[in-house]
């Protein structure tokens, strides 16, 4: 015989609590099945529910050190989060290692959920109504798909309105941006060569102030009359004489005639110097910078920021010629996209119509358990725009006395809404831990006795955590807690204890009324009553 393999069911093990509202220091251990919180008006019975939102990340004014650490088990394993208040700040824990609000928010959504008083109300709303008939027929998969194929249609969608909005104005800037390219391209000179030709003109420039420099040196060395080479054939001439009678200068003599054939030399190599200037170059280096200068005044830039500009101008013109190519192309896409769209809303619509008979169905079973035995109840999907959804408005209509029933929302009353939201979690168990504050809400008489059992019976299938000041739900308890408020001088806080047996049976007495031994006998009668 093979050995028995233990199921684990994942619940709410433990809850700590340190410093929150008017409980300072409690831990409290849950155990599987029916949990109930009960106790006198006043003694702050729901905050142990607000500890659990505290650790969820509950926004308020907290506190420095107040503290709360929930114990999840999960496949046979302790999952330990807690949120404190330190310096000032929250901090998160993960198993004793910081981590994120949204980790620690996300991990207590999965396993655990809170139904205070006033989250009934979901059931009012058209998208909760939706979600319970998609989630009961196992639809969460092919409304993923639906709404992946929604959000890829109108991203096209957007593409494509974009590209027709780019092609409309590129049609009416076409024009204007041909010119204007063509204004540049008829320059034809990169920003480089610009700058090279403003050098070469500024050269130019000094060319001829050069010029005019040089005829002025050339006169007085030589040209002018007189001149340096004249004046020196002069002196040279003079001088000969002068050796002819003293011997003695003919160095001298040599040395000057070598000045005067240097001199020669320098105005040869002097005249050899080409500084003459073109006329032809000077026109056509001015005509080229006066065009970039006519587009630098014209558009406010520099010719290098024009240049660039003229590339972003090409690339467009360059696109704007394929947009029509590009607009087809997605035409074609968003005509795919939306006919493979509407085949699964189609699907989506046929399969939610078919689950909504069968959930009907269960619900006017288990709403028969609750005293509601005339209650009709029908899921009403008609056909609406396509959407992240798919095409189909879900509504819930209902009546508690077997009159056609209409939009919920119109007729329910609280009592109602808290059994149908009961019946709901027992078909379709969302998570593995459910806490309800106030459950009790708006029944009373042999419907408490009812939904007491309801309770249990939805136990067997998930951890359930009931707040309460029922006789017939605090009966049904596998584990009962009772808060009790305390003083320590004036100052009040809350205590919960766990209750043994015996307590348990006084604390069903008391809210049956004053404890006697009639209330006593009926909680003992009470408790079985409620038994499977």
């Amino acid at each position: 015989m093979e050995p028995l393999v233990p199921i684990f069911i994942p619940m709410l093990r433990r809850v700590c609590i340190e410093n929150f509202l008017l409980i300072k220091d409690l831990e409290l251990e849950f155990g599987e099945g029916l949990n109930i919180i009960s106790g006198e008006t006043g003694t702050g019975k729901s905050m142990t529910i607000s500890a659990v939102e505290f650790v969820m990340g509950r926004q308020g004014e907290f506190p420095e050190g107040t503290a709360v650490e929930v114990e999840l088990e999960k496949d046979g394993e302790a999952v330990i989060l807690r949120r404190e208040i330190r310096g000032g700040r929250s901090r998160y824990f993960l198993n004793g290692r910081g981590t994120t609000a949204r980790t620690v928010r996300e991990l207590l959504e999965e396993n655990v959920s809170l139904q205070g008083q006033n989250e009934f109300v979901k059931l009012l709303r058209s998208d909760f109504q939706r979600s319970v008939l998609d989630r009961f027929a196992s639809l969460e998969e092919l409304t993923g798909k639906v709404g992946t194929l929604y959000s890829n249609y109108l991203s096209l969608r957007r593409e494509l309105d974009r590209l027709l909005s780019l092609k409309e104005e590129m049609l009416q800037k076409r024009d204007f941006l041909e010119f204007r390219l063509k204004e540049i391209e008829d320059v034809g000179l990169s920003p480089e060569q610009v700058e090279e030709l403003r050098k070469r003109a500024e050269k130019l420039k000094d060319l001829e102030k050069i010029k005019k420099l040089m005829v002025e040196v050339l006169t007085h060395l030589y040209d002018g009359e007189p001149s340096a080479y004249g004046e020196l054939g002069h002196a040279l001439r003079a001088l000969l004489r002068v050796s002819e009678i003293d011997s003695s200068l003919e160095n001298e003599v040599e040395e000057l005639s070598l000045m005067k054939e240097r001199l020669l030399e320098i105005v040869e190599s002097l005249r050899e110097r080409d500084f003459e200037l073109s006329q032809e170059e000077i026109d056509r280096i001015n005509e080229l910078l006066f065009k970039v200068q006519r587009l630098e005044k014209k558009y406010g830039k520099s010719y290098g920021e024009i240049v660039r500009e003229s590339e972003s101008i090409k690339r467009k013109l360059s696109e704007s010629y394929t947009y029509e190519e590009r607009i087809e192309e997605l035409r074609e896409s968003l005509r795919e996209t939306k006919a493979e769209l509407e085949r699964l809303c189609r699907e989506l619509s046929r399969r939610r119509r078919k689950a909504a008979k069968s959930l009907e169905t269960r619900l006017s079973e288990v709403l028969k358990e609750l005293n509601l035995e005339r209650a009709q109840i029908k899921f009403e999907v008609t056909e609406s725009e396509i959407g992240r959804y798919g095409s189909d408005r879900v509504r819930l209509l209902f009546s508690a006395h077997g009159t056609e029933p209409k939009p919920i929302e119109e007729v329910a009353s609280g009592g109602e809404l808290t059994r149908l939201f009961l019946a709901l979690s027992l078909i379709e168990p969302p998570t593995s831990t459910y806490i309800f504050d106030e459950v009790d809400v708006g029944v009373s008489g042999e419907t408490s006795v009812k939904l007491a059992k309801l309770l249990r019976k939805l136990s067997k299938k998930m951890q359930v955590i009931a707040i309460t000041h029922s006789a017939p739900i605090c009966a049904a308890g596998d584990v009962n807690f009772v808060t009790e408020k305390l003083y320590i001088g004036d100052i009040p806080y809350i205590r919960v204890r766990t209750l043994s047996p015996e307590e348990k049976v006084q604390e069903v007495a008391r809210l049956i009324g004053t404890t006697t031994e009639n209330t006593l006998r009926g909680a003992e009668d009470l408790m079985e009553m409620v038994r499977d």
